[in-house]
């Protein structure tokens, strides 16, 4: 309990430091993206949904372009609010710098150029599994060894050095800002670019988890962003401990179930 009491107050503490301008745009955006995948969701298709896989694996280019288009919403409702602490730490630090907004435009914009390159890697992650008839129509994984694999291996992953270093450059802002400065737009979207990285870095295993729970559920799709928020806007390390010791013991709960 106190651990969840410790993570909350520092959750409320990251909301409570963030410019109500800049909480407002991206909350705007947030919503858009999100009211979006409902949309999509609540349309029907060949499979019953907006969101289902074409019925053959031989994508049009509408559909492959939708598919990604897809993706990348996904990604801008995930992790676009889990970089408002980063975006409001580089906001303070411009003060009243006649490019502050701008910037900081930029900055977003490099940081959200990562995540549409991995969900354009996914896209492609997602059809060779279909192909393959490795996953369902929804983006579920078929295979019991394969769900397996993934659950341990995204659950490994959250207590690597690496992991733990990622994820510690997101949780303190300042740390990033006072090594990775760069002066101008230019520089302001290499910096996003930068943070970007780190922040995939720290979430691409758990990412890899929507093929588990279904690419297409946007109920584990809201889920598991709010894990991604809770491990990057609280300090404790019993979150991210805690995730991968469940993941690496359903993991192995799946296997030994299905064989």
């Amino acid at each position: 309990m106190n651990a969840v009491r410790s993570a909350l107050e520092g959750i409320r503490g990251s909301v409570a430091d963030i410019p109500s301008g800049l909480l407002l745009s991206v909350g705007l955006l947030a919503v858009s993206a999100w009211g979006y995948l409902v949309f999509l969701a609540s349309s029907r298709m060949t499979m019953g949904s907006a969101f289902a896989m074409p019925m053959s694996s031989d994508w049009s280019r509408t559909q492959a372009l939708l598919m990604v288009l897809m993706w990348m919403v996904m990604m801008v409702a995930m992790m676009l609010p889990t970089a408002l602490p980063m975006l409001a730490a580089y906001d303070r630090a411009l003060g009243d710098h006649p490019m502050r907004r701008s910037s900081i435009s930029a900055f977003a914009a490099g940081y959200l150029i990562v995540w549409i390159a991995f969900a354009s890697a996914a896209t492609g992650l997602q059809w060779l599994l279909h192909d393959r008839a490795l996953a369902s129509g929804m983006g579920v994984l078929l295979d019991p060894w394969l769900v397996s694999v993934v659950l341990v291996i995204a659950g490994a992953y959250e207590f690597t050095p690496v992991k733990m270093t990622m994820l510690g450059s997101c949780r303190t802002p300042l740390g990033f800002l006072a090594t990775e400065w760069r002066n101008g737009r230019s520089g302001a979207l290499r910096m996003g670019v930068a943070h970007g990285r780190l922040c995939l870095g720290c979430c691409w295993a758990l990412m890899l988890l929507l093929f588990v729970l279904g690419v297409m559920n946007l109920f584990w799709v809201l889920a598991l962003s709010g894990l991604i928020a809770l491990e990057k806007l609280t300090q404790s390390s019993a979150v991210p401990r805690f995730v991968g010791g469940a993941l690496v013991v359903s993991g192995i709960t799946v296997y030994l179930t299905s064989t």
